[in-house]
């Protein structure tokens, strides 16, 4: 005789949902064990502020100075030095390299100032320097050119024959020195010591323009 043997027992299967997924999940009731303690007392979320405080920064950098921090990002400006360079030898054309490194910094957000300040200062030295130059350099060459006109005159008289043709002598030198300024005609006088051929020495006083044309005032042996 046989016995049947008895299916094996299994615990029913969940209920399938027929719920889409974007349907509201069902409430679950609450757990009694994570209500609030009724006698608990209220968390402190610290002081209020009041009305008309100043605001308080947060959020700020810990470092010593954070106010260092605003030009951080700044890009680095081109130097100013070359401008003084180049308007030193070049003149005019340092503002042009002061106009092109202002406007770099400019676009950095850099201050443009160092770059005018030292086109400005250089220019201003070159004008001082330049006065100071043409009050040295002026007269030293206009007494360089009444040298040369000088001894222009001293050539003539020794050598273009009006001195023999007018006085029947001749010289050897002549050594003349301006005695008067030159009048508005460009004449100046020259009075000249004459060494004769013969030993003698004479005294010559003359009048000469600024190309060494000279004419005789006085004479004296």
């Amino acid at each position: 005789m046989t016995t049947e043997i008895p299916y094996q027992q299994h615990p029913p299967a969940p209920a399938y949902s027929t719920a889409p997924p974007w349907a509201t999940p069902p409430a679950t009731p609450p757990d009694p064990a994570a209500q609030p303690d009724p006698t608990a007392p209220a968390p402190a979320y610290g002081t209020v502020t009041p009305w008309g405080a100043p605001y308080q920064e947060h959020g700020q950098l810990l470092v010593p100075y954070p106010e260092e921090m605003h030009t951080a990002a700044r890009a680095e400006p081109p130097a100013w030095w070359p401008v003084v360079v180049i308007t030193f030898f070049f003149g005019v054309f340092g503002l042009i390299s002061a106009s092109r490194r202002a406007n770099q910094a400019r676009r950095g957000r850099n201050s443009t100032a160092p770059y005018w300040i030292a086109w400005g200062v250089t220019a201003a030295v070159l004008s001082v320097l330049g006065a100071i130059a043409a009050a040295v350099s002026v007269p030293a060459y206009l007494a360089y050119r009444e040298d040369v006109i000088t001894k222009v005159v001293q050539e003539n008289i020794l050598n273009d024959g009006r001195l023999q043709a007018s006085a029947h002598i001749t010289a050897a030198t002549a050594n003349c020195e301006p005695i008067s300024p030159r009048d508005a005609a460009g004449a100046r006088r020259y009075d000249c010591v004459l060494s004769l051929e013969d030993g003698r020495t004479g005294s010559l006083v003359v009048t000469a323009d600024e190309a060494g044309n000279w004419t005789a005032l006085t004479t004296k042996k």
